[in-house]
């Protein structure tokens, strides 16, 4: 019963304090997973690539991962509703008094605010799912590797860039893209 209540104190905080989207809060999942050793680096960033690959919100069904590897099925319900109710709770008094504040200065200042920090969030999600999937191993030895030297991994580099070139160059739907990189990390990946 406490593993559910930590599970439920954590995901209600990061999703009541978190701006952005999933993607966003990502790094601050990261954190708290690491902090309580419900995952290694390594499994977040398998769970980050599983999570994009399903349907829904990326938060809900990263959390649900996390949930379900620290408590099994209630550990993976009990994640999931505390990331949905402080959006419940929120909306609905948003729009109790949407109508009243719709114009405010204020609100668009607070919201002009929120959104480079949003974008700042996303960055660093970019930054450490790269440092978990795109390196490996030790660049010529274990006191090279603890000052950060590693090697790239060419495989899933060249995969990341196909992909990153057909986004901006065609209009390839990303759900097509997702099962071309799957299949091509399942042959070409170990």
């Amino acid at each position: 019963m406490n593993i559910l209540w930590l599970l439920f104190s954590l995901f209600f905080g990061i999703s009541f304090f978190g701006f952005g989207s999933g993607f966003a809060i990502l790094p601050v999942i990261y954190q708290t997973v690491r902090e309580h050793s419900f995952l290694t680096a390594e499994e977040f960033s398998r769970m980050i690539a599983i999570s994009q690959a399903l349907p829904g919100p990326v938060m809900a069904n990263a959390v649900s991962y996390t949930g379900f590897i620290a408590a099994g099925i209630p550990g993976a319900v009990v994640s999931v509703g505390a990331v949905v109710l402080p959006s419940l709770i929120l909306v609905t008094l948003v729009l109790k008094f949407l109508d009243r504040f719709r114009s405010s200065a204020a609100v668009g200042s607070v919201l002009a605010g929120i959104r480079p920090v949003a974008i700042g969030l996303i960055g660093a999600a970019a930054v450490m799912i790269s440092e978990n999937t795109l390196y490996f191993g030790k660049l010529l030895s274990e006191a090279w590797a603890e000052k950060g030297w590693t090697y790239l991994d060419p495989v899933p580099c060249l995969i990341f860039a196909v992909v990153f070139v057909l986004i901006l160059k065609t209009k390839i739907s990303p759900f097509l893209l997702i099962i071309l990189s799957v299949a091509a990390g399942a042959l070409f990946i170990r």
